[in-house]
């Protein structure tokens, strides 16, 4: 519901004031809604049950603070929290039958439903329904025509072209997409739904076997941003031709069905257990391909007949489907030995037909990939307690990703030309990758721990039948050993301390001459090797990496009522055998902790975090005689031009909160005042370019901080009317100021010459909350 009355707002925002000075508001707090104070055992002998019937009012619109809670416009929503169990098991009852149903959030688009029922060791069943809504953005402007989750734009008749080759806005005819008129764009508050449908159902045959059947839909719904370019062509019945590479940033739609089925069948004995399930999963696209019209023309004089515009497509998300069979179990040899593991097998398909009659393709050899991906895992752990202070395990793990699809050479032309036919292969990739880990836990005394564990890891890759008869990967294996180390002390009946550290080499095996399946382009042959990279470059998940982890921390029971604890973190990643790309990253982390108990019914707790990361680059530029495109690697010349690139990132967050019990614990208050900013820098040095960072140029230096700061007060209360009614309400305000540059280029008269602009803004916001419900327990 949207409420833009501003006399409502400034009402319900003095309201809120007094709330806090009040300070006994709560939003709504469903698990607080029965009595915190109910022992365990009586809610096993009789269920709390609870409905909770409130509303709730927000101050302003924004899909960021409603990102995903439902809460993104303006407005009163309803509060609808329930909870009901009953059966003839309860309540000293002789029977075995359980039953309840819930609901939480049901006045919001995060909504969820469920009801179950069962006796105990015998059968049970189980429904469920939930929605939640992805609100992405509400500043996104086009000046396409068609609604979020459809699958066709199209431009007014009256919108006309423009000029992809210029900056000019007015002096040239027609001018650049920076001089649109605001009014030809509308805004769309984009946004997925997530609508997900379960059933369940239970069998005991015997005590020891069982069977369990799970049923899942998953409906997706709206529309996610993406962007793409056009193809270049000669427009129909004018001069000139289109714009190729024109950006225009999208809805895709998002209309997708996911069906999950899994059936097990469970055996449980004195020693063991085993379970053998099948699982399945059926995915549907209702599209299989989504059209726009592009206006954008190739420069000055160029010209289109009234209302006309290329027409550009591009393929969805395929359907697919999985099947897997899966088998599990443990076996106790003895009280000391215990062996546990499993198996799966999964069968991946993806078939469905390429699009036709798409003028960038020349050449597909296939009607559709016939995609078909082959996935086993197996697992096992021994576990023996050797000594009363000693145990020791070994585990070992196996996946395989073998990717059967087959491989053939296409023939298509690039966004940037229309005439050059560029060719490609389709990498069927797999890899394999198995991993050991020894570990022995020891107990020195009653006080200290420690614990050593070895890893091993060794990932290979692979290309079955590929089309272009070579490797089709530059990093073919990686080996990977890890020792670590963990010591836990009980220094005394008040302090606690833990410190561990582990050391992890990375080992690499590279086929630079492997031919990748981007290895040619236009009239160039399919043999250029080394992924077109300079010499020295080796990408960061393959290139062998050196890394020290350390971990330390430490509790502290001052006092019966202070306790106090920290904790920190340094990683430092070296990626010594890289001359090119990534060098080194490093990461480190603090975390304070402090609570205070000034009373049995009241409380304080304070928090300090901080968090730090570091990656520094060096890269190779073209020019100086490097060479990237060779047919061997032997002809590969490095580059002499190195410029760097650092990227330092910061995380602050501080908090402090507070709960206190008053008139006898009829009233509970919480409050809680956060605050938090994250900050990213990228720094670029250019040494053998010394007019990269003067102001007309800024192809180097540092860029703008990109920042997201974050405040947060919220303050609840809970009064017990009496045994079974209680009142709850509250007050929330948040707001988030940040700044990323990045958002420049979408603005109206400073995009690029050949992007549609759409006008999205970095998220801020300043919005209100207040909350009122009333909670029965029964």
């Amino acid at each position: 519901m949207n409420n833009r009355n501003e006399e409502m707002k400034i009402s319900v925002l003095g309201l809120a004031v007094q709330c806090a000075l009040a300070a006994m508001f709560a939003l709504p707090m469903m698990a607080q809604a029965a009595d915190a104070t109910e022992a365990d055992d009586a809610e096993m002998r009789r269920p709390s049950n609870y409905v909770e019937v409130g509303a709730e009012y927000v101050s302003e619109d924004s899909a960021k603070f409603g990102e995903y809670n439902g809460l993104n416009d303006s407005g009163t929503y309803l509060i609808g929290n329930f909870s009901v169990r009953g059966g003839d098991s309860y309540d000293g009852g002789d029977g075995t039958l359980r039953w309840g149903i819930t609901g939480t959030d049901l006045g919001t688009t995060s909504r969820e439903l469920g009801a179950t029922v069962g006796r105990q060791g015998q059968w049970s069943l189980n429904i469920g329904y939930d929605e939640l809504q992805h609100n992405i953005t509400d500043t996104y402007q086009t000046p396409q025509l068609g609604g979020i989750g459809g699958n066709t734009f199209t431009l007014p008749d009256d919108f006309g072209v423009y000029n992809g080759a210029t900056n000019a806005t007015t002096t040239t005819t027609p001018p650049s997409t920076r001089a649109i008129p605001p009014g030809d764009l509308r805004t769309e508050e984009v946004s997925t739904t997530r609508k997900n449908t379960s059933f369940g159902a239970g069998y005991h045959i015997s005590p020891q076997l069982s069977v369990q059947f799970d049923y899942n839909r998953l409906e997706q719904s709206g529309a996610k941003l993406i962007g793409s370019g056009t193809l270049g062509g000669v427009p129909t019945g004018g001069t000139g031709t289109w714009r190729a590479e024109a950006i225009s940033i999208l809805m895709n739609p998002t209309n997708y069905d996911t069906d999950t089925f899994n059936l097990a069948l469970n055996w449980v004995g004195d020693k063991g257990h085993l379970s053998g399930s099948y699982y399945g999963s059926l995915f549907r696209d209702g599209y299989d391909r989504m059209s726009w019209e592009n206006p954008i023309v190739n420069a000055a004089g160029n010209t289109a007949p009234f209302g006309v515009y290329q027409t550009t497509t591009m393929s969805t998300a395929p359907d697919n489907q999985l099947h897997q069979l899966n088998l599990s179990g443990g076996y106790a040899f003895s009280s000391t030995t215990k062996l546990s593991g499993g198996l799966s097998y999964g069968r991946n398909t993806q078939d469905d037909s390429f699009l036709t009659g798409m003028p960038e393709i020349v050449l597909a050899p296939r009607s559709s990939l016939d995609g078909r991906v082959i996935t086993t895992h197996a697992d096992m752990k021994l576990t023996n307690q050797t000594t009363k202070d000693l145990t020791l395990s070994a585990a070992i793990k196996y996946n395989e990703r073998d990717n059967q699809s087959p491989s053939a050479i296409y023939q298509y032309y690039a966004l940037n030309s229309n005439t050059t036919i560029n060719r490609a292969a389709n990498a069927p990739y797999s890899n394999r990758k198995t991993e050991i880990e020894l570990a022995g836990d020891y107990r020195l005394d009653k006080r200290q721990t420690l614990r050593l564990a070895y890893d091993y890891e060794k990932v290979k890759r692979w290309c079955d039948d590929y089309a272009l008869a070579a490797n089709c990967l530059v990093g073919t294996s990686n080996t990977e050993n890890k020792l670590g180390i963990k010591y836990k002390l009980k220094a005394s009946d008040d302090v606690s301390l833990n410190a561990g550290y582990s050391y992890a080499d990375r080992d690499g095996k590279f086929d630079h001459n492997a031919i990748t399946p981007l290895s040619g382009r236009g009239a160039q042959s399919l043999t250029l090797v080394n992924a077109q990279d300079f010499p020295g470059f080796i990408a960061y998940i393959y290139a062998p990496r050196k890394q020290d982890l350390l971990k330390a921390g430490v509790n502290w029971q001052a006092s019966e009522k202070l306790e106090l604890s920290a904790e920190g973190r340094y990683a430092n990643d070296d990626y010594h055998d890289s001359t090119l790309g990534l060098q080194e990253s490093r990461t480190t982390g603090i975390n304070l902790d402090a609570t205070y108990s000034y009373s049995d019914d009241a409380s304080v707790s304070a928090y300090v975090s901080w968090q730090n990361s570091k990656r520094d680059m060096r890269i190779g530029a073209a020019g100086a005689g490097a060479v990237n495109t060779a047919t061997s690697f032997a002809a590969l010349v490095a580059p002499t031009n190195i410029w760097t690139n650092e990227l330092d990132e910061d995380s602050n967050a501080i908090g402090i909160n507070t709960k206190h019990r008053l008139m006898d614990g009829k009233l509970e208050l919480f409050g809680d005042l956060s605050y938090s900013l994250d900050k990213s820098q990228y720094s670029t040095q250019v040494p053998y370019d010394p007019n990269c960072s003067l102001p007309t140029v800024l192809s180097c230096g540092d860029l703008p901080d990109i920042k997201s700061e974050l405040i947060s007060l919220k303050i609840n209360g809970i009064y017990a009317l009496d045994k079974s009614a209680k009142i709850s309400v509250g007050y929330l305000y948040q707001k988030l100021n940040s700044d990323d540059y990045s958002y420049n280029w979408y603005q109206l008269g400073n995009t690029g010459t050949r992007g549609m602009p759409t006008n999205q803004q970095a998220p801020n916001y300043s919005v209100n909350v207040v909350a009122v419900s009333y909670v029965y327990n029964f």
